[in-house]
C-alpha cells in the first residue's frame, strides 16, 4: 500500500476539486499579482541593475543612511552576495558609496549620494502616484477589505508553510 491508495478515482480534471468561485477568486489574484510585477519591474527597476532590491535598498539607506552591508541584506532578506552585487551596479551609476566602518573595519557602511537621493525620492514619487492610482483609486471600504482579504489569505499560507508573514522590512504583519 503505498501513500496515495486511500485516494480513489481518476484525478479531477483542471478545476474540479474546487468550487468555481474559489478558482476565479485565485485566478483573479493571480493575475493581479502578475499584472502588479510586471509594473514595479518596468517602473521602478534600474535597467543596469535589474533587481528589486535596488529600489528597497535606496528606501531604507533614505530612512538610514550608513547601515551596514548586512543589516542590509538582513533586512531585505537577500543574499549577501546579492546585495554586494545589487551595491555594485548602485555604485558603478553614482548612486551609493561604501565605506569601512570607523570602529570595526571589518563592517562596510553604505550612504547615499546626491544622486542617489534623487533617485530614491523620484522613485518615491512614481510609487505614490502608482499606488494612488492603483489601490487608492478604491473606495475607502474596498480597500479595507482587500487589506482584511490578504492578511487573511496571508495567515492561511504562512499557516501552510509554518512560516511567519513579515514584510519586505522584516516587521511582523
Amino acid at each position: 500500500m503505498n501513500d496515495c491508495d486511500h485516494i480513489a478515482g481518476p484525478p479531477p480534471e483542471h478545476g474540479e476539486a474546487f468550487d468555481p468561485v474559489t478558482s476565479r477568486a485565485f485566478q483573479a489574484f493571480g493575475r493581479a499579482f502578475h499584472m502588479h510585477r510586471q509594473a514595479m519591474q518596468r517602473r521602478f527597476v534600474n535597467p543596469e541593475t535589474p533587481h528589486h532590491g535596488e529600489v528597497f535598498a535606496l528606501r531604507l539607506l533614505a530612512r538610514s543612511d550608513g547601515l551596514s552591508q548586512r543589516d542590509l541584506a538582513d533586512t531585505l532578506h537577500l543574499s549577501r552576495p546579492r546585495v554586494t552585487s545589487i551595491l555594485q551596479g548602485m555604485e558603478r551609476s553614482g548612486a551609493v558609496r561604501r565605506e569601512a566602518d570607523a570602529t570595526d573595519h571589518r563592517v562596510t557602511r553604505v550612504f547615499l549620494t546626491d544622486e542617489g537621493r534623487c533617485r530614491e525620492m523620484e522613485q518615491r514619487a512614481a510609487f505614490e502616484d502608482y499606488l494612488n492610482n492603483t489601490i487608492g483609486a478604491l473606495s475607502d471600504s474596498d480597500k479595507e477589505e482587500l487589506a482584511r482579504i490578504l492578511d487573511e489569505v496571508s495567515g492561511h499560507i504562512a499557516a501552510l508553510t509554518g512560516a511567519g508573514t513579515k514584510d519586505h522590512e522584516g516587521r511582523g504583519v
